[in-house]
């Protein structure tokens, strides 16, 4: 099989496996409306929570706007509890242990597994189990909100343990810096091939490698990090010049 054949399968799968992700999610969520009310929702959107609670009304907002909220998922996916009941007690059910710091890569990694298992090789968690000191999921990437990665937000968020001061490898934030600015290069690049490109194989083959590399990020492994981002944005400027080409033939 040729590597661009290869390629195209690869994403042609995965690509499968992101929409029966998405029918699971709108099908669990129905299935849960025709058969039951979302009690946690119910009670947490209600005006008179937001009175009671207001910290916790506005929490329920940032998550409900988010992308996973939009996708349907519900306070229980993460948490836990019971959504089937109103009882305080049963409800609240241990819901704040699959969201305590240190177990905050097991509860996303239900749904980012691929992640998951990069950050697991990583530095940063084997601190994390260790004395629960190190960066977790929410640390770049929120919590109720779920935010977007800005580079200058990652760089600050790095300087917090890597700085001068604590001389605890200082040149991280700028190698974070560095990398995350190629690949907001390698986006535009991408968005531009994806339209216009004419080889499809090969669009499906720099996509493949695009996945790869957001995933490779998480083991935090910056050195080699940044020799794919160089390789793949090389790559991509290739398939640029090639598919300007394509649209004056």
């Amino acid at each position: 099989m040729a590597p661009g054949d290869h390629a195209y399968r690869k994403e042609t799968n995965m690509i499968s496996k992101r929409l029966l992700q998405v029918f699971l999610v709108v099908l669990a969520s129905t299935v849960a409306g025709a058969g039951f009310c979302d009690e946690c929702i119910e009670c947490h959107k209600d005006p008179a929570f937001k009175v009671q609670h207001p910290k916790l009304f506005d929490y329920f907002v940032d998550f409900d706007l988010s992308v996973h909220g939009v996708a349907g998922l519900s306070c229980s996916d993460c948490h836990g509890g019971n959504p089937k009941t109103r009882d305080l007690t049963q409800a609240h059910d241990n819901v704040l242990a699959p969201v305590k710091y240190d177990k905050i890569p097991d509860t996303c990694g239900q749904c980012h597994a691929e992640q998951r298992e990069a950050f697991v090789t990583s530095e940063h968690y084997r601190v994390l189990e260790k004395d629960g000191t190190a960066p977790n999921c929410s640390t770049c990437h929120g919590t109720m909100e779920v935010d977007f990665i800005f580079v200058t937000r990652v760089k600050s968020t790095c300087l917090f343990c890597h700085n001068q001061e604590s001389d605890l490898f200082p040149e991280v934030p700028g190698q974070a810096d560095y990398v995350l600015n190629k690949i907001n290069i390698i986006k535009g690049y991408r968005s531009f091939v994806n339209t216009h490109a004419k080889d499809r194989k090969l669009v499906a083959e720099l996509d493949a490698a695009y996945d790869d590399l957001t995933i490779k990020w998480h083991c935090f492994d910056l050195a080699n990090v940044e020799t794919e981002t160089k390789e793949l944005l090389g790559a991509y400027r290739k398939a640029k010049g090639q598919a300007m080409k394509d649209r004056k033939k």
